[in-house]
Order: C-alpha cells, then sequence, then structure tokens
C-alpha cells in the first residue's frame, strides 16, 4: 500500500510496533498536551530494545539535555515538543491555532537554532531551524535555513517538505511577521549528509544531533566557519562525528531509561 505524503493521524504514536526502521508502516502521533513530560505515548515500548525510544523517553532526556547548558544557550537555541509537528501537519485549524501558539511562545525569531523533533510512520528526524534571527527580507540567500537530519535515508526525507513548509508558514503567519509568501517558500531546506543507523536507533541519533549542536566544539567550530550563503551539506562529514562519541551517548540514553524505568517501578 503506498504511503501518505504526510504523517497520519488519529492514533496514538507507535515507534516500537512496525516501523519505518523496519521498512513497514506504523501508526503516528495523537494531539499534544502542554505537559508534554506528563504522558506515555506508547505503552508498548519494547523494554528488550533500548535503542527504540518512545516520545515519554525522548522529552524526558532532551529536557535533562537542557538542564546542562549554560544560559547563553538556552536564549539562543530552543526545541519543540517531540508531537508538535506531527499533530499539527494532522490537527484541525483550531488545533492548529492552540499549537502555533505554544510555538509562539518559544521565541522562534530570535533564536540561533531551533531543534524540531518529528516522530513519523514509526520514524524519527529531525529539522533544524538556522538562524531565523536573522531575516533579510531583501536577500534569501543569506536569511534563515533549515536542516533536515535523517539517519535513514532510504526513507526519502524529502517527502516531509511539503509539510514542513505548512509548518513554517504558520508560523510566520501566528507571528505576524512582515515576510511574504513567496520569501517564505524560499527559505532553504536542506538534508545534509549524516551518520546512519544500523538497527533501530533514529531517536538516539536524533537526541545525539541535538547533543552535538549544544555540547561538541569541532562542530561548533563548523557552524561558525559556515556564513548564512554556504552550503551546510558536509555539516557533520567535517570531522565532526566520532563512532566512539555516539556509542558512548546511546549507552548514556540506555541507562537513563533503566534509571526512569525503575523510578517509575518504584513508585508503583
Amino acid at each position: 500500500m503506498p504511503r501518505r505524503s504526510h504523517c497520519q493521524s488519529n492514533a496514538p504514536i507507535d515507534l516500537d510496533g512496525d516501523d519505518e526502521c523496519k521498512s513497514k508502516r506504523s501508526r503516528t502521533s495523537r494531539a499534544p498536551t502542554a505537559k508534554s513530560s506528563n504522558r506515555i505515548a506508547s505503552s508498548k515500548r519494547d523494554k528488550t530494545n533500548q535503542d527504540k525510544l518512545d516520545t515519554h523517553i525522548f522529552d524526558l532526556y532532551i529536557e535533562d539535555l537542557w538542564k546542562h547548558i549554560d544560559e547563553d544557550k538556552k536564549s539562543s537555541y530552543a526545541y519543540l515538543d517531540s508531537l508538535w509537528f506531527n499533530s499539527y501537519i494532522n490537527a484541525s485549524d483550531e488545533k492548529k491555532s492552540k499549537i502555533l501558539k505554544w510555538t509562539k511562545s518559544l521565541k522562534i525569531f530570535s533564536r540561533q537554532y531551533v531543534f524540531v523533533p518529528i516522530a513519523c510512520w514509526g520514524h524519527w528526524s529531525l529539522l533544524v531551524l538556522c538562524h531565523f534571527d536573522e531575516t533579510d527580507c531583501s536577500d534569501t540567500k543569506k536569511g534563515p535555513r533549515m536542516l533536515l537530519l535523517d539517519s535513514l535515508n532510504q526513507t526519502d526525507p524529502t517527502r516531509l517538505q511539503s509539510d514542513i513548509r505548512r509548518f513554517i508558514r504558520g508560523i510566520y503567519e501566528t507571528e505576524e511577521r512582515e515576510e511574504s509568501v513567496h520569501f517564505i517558500n524560499k527559505i532553504r531546506l536542506e538534508f545534509p549528509k549524516v551518520p546512519q543507523q544500523n538497527g533501530e536507533e533514529c531517536g538516539i541519533y536524533v537526541l545525539y544531533f541535538i547533543h552535538c549542536f549544544l555540547h561538541s566544539k569541532k562542530l561548533a567550530e563548523v557552524l561558525e566557519n559556515k556564513k548564512l550563503d554556504e552550503n551546510f551539506g558536509q555539516l557533520f562529514h567535517d570531522g565532526s562525528f566520532e563512532p566512539e562519541e555516539f556509542e558512548n551517548f546511546r549507552k548514556d540514553v540506555h541507562s537513563f531509561q533503566v534509571k526512569r524505568s525503575t523510578a517509575v517501578e518504584d513508585q508503583d
């Protein structure tokens, strides 16, 4: 059966059943809530496979990441709840307005980088909004750009283009920005080559990509040397990725899951 061009709605996200990582279709997300850490999106997480992340563990881990960055980065960076993008794409106009209201509170147009986790078809990828704080209406080449980082390129990440642009147009319109629709549609969306997964660790890769933006000195040097009118295509291929570092990060995520599971069991 052919896939739809956007994420399917009206079902709880289940990143642990038949998923994109297995080249099968899976169910996707429900509408978001204001306090994302208080909900568990999948009750069927496979506890024997710690590479598979549900949205609950994902959001808890990213919250923990945020606690360990300095105030300068907290003011320059932001991240969206892991369900907002998918919920927006499939929501009614009323719910879209609520999601955009939550997004507006993040002040995207005052940030250097904004991380938008995407969980569609049982697969995680990461949209990064770059330099939306430096919008130049007169020259689209020097304005903001977007990166879609996907650890499973065989899923064809370009199929998300139309949904991403709809979401971005909604953000601009809600902020009542002066940029024209033509300008918004011209914002560059790039698909950099990034390390590829060997199993079902797509969620861990998304967290790792965010971690690199927050903590990697090598990546910081790459970003600093990339002018806005240059191509970001080799972002993770300029010596910024080290397999051993990723493996250590992966083990840390596994350990985090065990601690959280133990804490929940103790409460029960």
